[in-house]
């Protein structure tokens, strides 16, 4: 059993017709997550970005250390859009 490190949150949302940057919510989730985890989808973001793809960091201090809070990311055809949103304080 791996040690629980945080809680992620995710947005998953999708361009609403006729604008373009206006984004809808379609679905959202909670998931518990290890360190590991984190480490993997921070630092996937250079491999995501040369897939066309955007991603912007918001990072703040936590009780972690510097750690990126929330991670916004932008599909390449820039239709769907997915924020994860990163809570610290599991025990």
């Amino acid at each position: 059993m791996t040690k629980a490190y945080a809680t992620m949150t995710t947005i998953k949302q999708v361009l609403k017709d006729g604008t373009k940057t206006v984004y809808q919510t379609v679905e959202t989730t909670e998931k518990i997550i290890s360190e590991k985890e984190y480490n993997n989808i921070i630092e996937a973001s250079p491999f995501f970005r040369r897939l066309g793809g955007s991603e912007h960091h918001s990072k703040t201090y936590t009780c972690r250390g510097y750690k990126t809070y929330k991670l916004s990311s932008k599909s390449p055809d820039r239709q769907n859009k997915t924020i994860r949103m990163f809570d610290f304080d599991v025990e």
